[in-house]
């Protein structure tokens, strides 16, 4: 058989390509035409089974196309292929004559559905093509009964069973198979002439002496002289005997090929009724159901006792509402068809939606005689379709809107906006020290943080916002028709209350974050997408940089910082090459004698344009870039000169203390091993560096983190506890810690002389020598904060009563004191 040969009407041509291999591999010959005015060429060359015909295209639409094609081929199959989901375009398509109606989609589906579509409208048009090709058969069977009664144009023959032969045929039986009459009444004509299958059955009624009534009706095949078969029945035989006293048998043939054929193709037909995979309900011209097909009984659960004579109405679910019957009936008594997707009830209560195509089948006069509903269970499809939907607007994670569905109700709300003259505001949400959780206490606790923070900054919005993640620890929120900008900053407050309670991750594992919001208005600050997300970007990140956890409103200066981010992830591409980061050191000095046993090293940024950059301005940056393990090692490596610098001065033995990112506890194995390659190449002991971590390191798998600081501090290193007191981290994590040292943080020594705040210094101290750990208070910047340490047994002190961060070359005076406080 040839295959299906399909015209595909498409200007993309990468896609023109995915549809004809899918199309292929499915049996069907795809011929493409970039444009309309092609295609209408191709049409009037070729024969096409069916016309795929995309709406947008380069030089008319599908409509217009639709139209031109159904001008000159009124019977033509098409279906149209849009990637806009438009009812009224749906409807026009199918007014104007489309059979289908496929909408693409983002993900690639609709390829799917394209062959179960195409074949849905072959087979619909086949079996009517059919229908009315049996109707055809029958009728021409008729004509040919009446005109083989009113002329005789049948075979008559006389047979000789003795002689075994024809003694006689009309003249019929030349016309009928091309065998000449000298050939039909020779010997062996019937050895030569019948068809193998009936050979032993009709030699056999021939060669017979007696015969019954049974074998009046008999049928069979007859080779014609071109080889083709003829199916040919007796209508009557007489066996008399002739004057020699020996049978003769009469009687007369008619040709019952074509009248064969069709019946074979009933039974085609009915083969297909009963075996195909799409539900058939045939109703009378009352609607009342007459006949169902087994899928039909499948798919709906019913039997066809459950709905003979019954309204179809007894599938219906109630989803669908007046107006879509009223549509369906529309396009039925005005086109006599309708396509289209609705939702049934299974028997046994469950929904399913159905893919359905309904026609009208008329009499001879034109009235509507029977409707033929065919259809299929596209429940699954619709729920991959959701499925695809959701996973396309949606963050799994959260369940919140993504990115692209925040885009696209932005657009939305800036557009209503305009149109009412209403207020809208955009809200940028940034967590602070998200990172710091993430990278310490692991994705997983990262995410369950994530989770918690969507639960309780929905509780701050209505249901007319959207709020939406936009990926990371990126939040956003769309606040529509406001009257006032108290109400926005009720709502971002709400939100920092919220979020400035602990959260919990896991046993033990509590994490404490803040959230910097900016927020943009429209029409005041924007009126256009673009421009509110990128203004209320700059009012986050103002917040971030004038100390975190807080809201600020867009203005005009912020606009100018915005960018500042940016420019620092570019200039840090070449900054260590050029020597712009520097190393200072910051002495920690003996308590019981003043003298400097260790420096912090501490980095700065000396920028040839923007001067000295601290590192609350650029860290943030560095660590979110990645930047962060490259400039580390380049602390490492500058702490690691200037001890062996020291060294050869042969200066007290000075240890220095780095500081290690949260961020860079993922890969401390790997750090570590190029840190020893750093000291290995100096020949420096390890025991001259000492690892400031945060708090912020105890919340993630400690096991872990144990287990490599222990190896780390077995191999000299010692390891200290920087900012101690101003996070959540558990007593238990810090007593099961490999920890040498625990620094006070500066906010607590700044307290001393006030009132409640010397108890909280003791206690740290008391605990910290419990655990075998020495304390390192930092920010000592007067002599009474200095003696209230001593007295409370402090090991060493740090901070601008000694010095600065300073230069190696002006640290080296300090260190040749020997000591500060005598």
């Amino acid at each position: 058989m040839p295959s299906t040969k399909i015209l595909y009407i498409e200007d993309d041509l990468g896609l023109a390509e995915l549809v004809r291999l899918k199309l292929k591999r499915e049996g069907y010959d795809v011929v493409h035409a970039s444009i309309g005015h092609q295609a209408m060429m191709l049409l009037h060359e070729q024969n096409f089974d069916a016309v795929l015909i995309d709406f947008y295209l380069p030089d008319m639409n599908g409509l217009e196309v639709l139209t031109a094609i159904h001008s000159f081929k009124p019977k033509a199959t098409c279906i149209m292929i849009s990637g806009v989901d438009d009812m009224q375009l749906m409807v026009n398509a199918i007014k104007q004559g489309a059979e289908d109606f496929v909408l693409k989609d983002s993900g690639g589906a609709y390829l799917e559905l394209l062959p179960t579509t195409l074949g849905k409208v072959l087979l619909k048009q086949r079996l009517i093509a059919e229908k009315e090709a049996a109707e055809r058969e029958k009728n021409k069977n008729e004509a040919f009964y009446r005109s083989l009664i009113e002329h005789t144009n049948v075979v008559a023959w006389e047979y000789l069973p003795s002689a075994g032969r024809f003694s006689y045929v009309s003249t019929q039986a030349e016309k009928l198979t091309g065998h000449s009459l000298k050939e039909w009444t020779s010997e062996g004509f019937w050895q030569a002439s019948l068809h193998p299958d009936d050979y032993s059955k009709i030699t056999a009624f021939c060669a017979s002496e007696t015969h019954t009534q049974e074998e009046r009706g008999l049928e069979f095949q007859l080779l014609k002289k071109d080889g083709s078969p003829l199916w040919l029945r007796q209508i009557i035989s007489v066996v008399e005997m002739d004057s020699e006293q020996s049978y003769v048998v009469r009687g007369f043939l008619i040709d019952i090929t074509e009248s064969k054929h069709a019946m074979e193709k009933q039974r085609l037909a009915e083969l297909v009724f009963d075996t195909i995979n799409e539900g058939i309900m045939i109703t009378d011209a009352d609607n009342c159901i007459e006949v169902v097909n087994p899928a039909f009984i499948k798919i709906t659960g019913y039997s066809f006792d459950d709905v003979k004579g019954q309204n179809p109405r007894i599938l219906s679910s109630g989803l669908q509402d007046g107006h879509f019957y009223t549509t369906l009936w529309q396009s039925l008594n005005n086109h006599g068809h309708w396509e289209g997707e609705l939702w049934n009830r299974h028997k046994n209560g469950a929904m399913y939606a159905e893919s359905a195509s309904i026609s009208y089948v008329y009499d001879e006069v034109g009235k509507v005689k029977r409707h033929i509903a065919i259809f299929g269970d596209v429940t699954e499809k619709k729920q991959a379709e959701e499925k695809i939907y959701y996973q396309a607007n949606y963050d799994p994670l959260t369940d919140l809107p993504n990115r692209q569905l925040f885009q696209d109700r932005l657009h939305l709300a800036v557009a209503s906006a305009k149109r009412n003259n209403t207020k809208l505001a955009l809200l940028f949400i940034d967590l602070d020290r998200f990172k710091e959780v993430n990278d310490s206490a692991g994705h997983e606790a990262g995410d369950r943080l994530l989770m918690q923070v969507a639960k309780r900054l929905n509780e701050c919005v209505r249901e007319s916002d959207t709020l939406a993640r936009l990926g990371g620890d990126e939040f956003t929120v769309i606040l529509n028709n406001l009257s006032n900008n108290y109400d926005i900053e009720h709502i971002a407050k709400s939100m920092l209350d919220l979020l400035e309670k602990p959260f919990s991750l896991a046993a033990g594992v509590d994490a404490a974050i803040s959230a910097s919001i900016g927020i943009a208005m429209f029409p005041s600050d924007g009126e256009d997408d673009a421009t509110l997300i990128r203004y209320a970007d700059a009012a986050m990140y103002r917040v971030k940089e004038t100390g975190r956890n807080g809201f600020e409103f867009f203005t005009a200066e912020m606009n100018r910082e915005a960018g500042k981010h940016q420019k620092f992830k570019i200039a840090f591409k070449d900054s260590l090459q050029k020597g712009e980061f520097k190393v200072f050191f910051q002495p920690i000095w003996r308590m019981n004698d003043g003298h400097i046993t260790a420096v912090e090293a501490l980095v700065r940024w000396l920028h040839p344009e923007w001067g000295m950059v601290m590192p609350d301005d650029f860290i943030p940056v560095a660590e979110e870039s990645g930047f962060i393990h490259d400039l580390s090692l380049f602390v490492v490596n500058e702490a690691v000169k200037q001890i062996k610098a020291w060294d050869d001065a042969e200066l007290n033995k000075i240890s220095v203390a780095i500081n290690l990112s949260p961020t860079q506890f993922r890969q401390l194995d790997s750090w570590l091993a190029k840190m020893y390659e750093v000291l290995t190449g100096y020949d420096i002991e390890p025991h001259r560096i000492k690892l400031e971590i945060t708090e912020t390191a105890l919340m993630g798998d400690t096991l872990k983190l144990m287990d490599i600081l222990s190896h780390a501090q077995a191999s000299g290193i010692e390891i200290s506890l920087d900012d101690f007191g101003t996070g959540f981290s558990s007593l238990s994590r810090i007593t099961g810690m490999p920890l040498n040292f625990i620094k006070i943080d500066r906010s607590f020594v700044s307290q001393i002389g006030q009132q409640g705040r010397c108890n909280v210094i003791e206690a740290i101290i008391s605990m910290a020598h419990s655990m075998n750990c020495r304390i390192i208070a930092e920010g000592i910047e007067t002599a009474e904060q200095l003696e209230y340490l001593k007295r409370l047994g402090c090991d060493f002190g740090q901070g601008f009563l000694c010095s600065q961060p300073i230069p190696a070359e002006d640290l080296l005076i300090l260190l040749q004191k020997d000591f500060l406080f005598n």
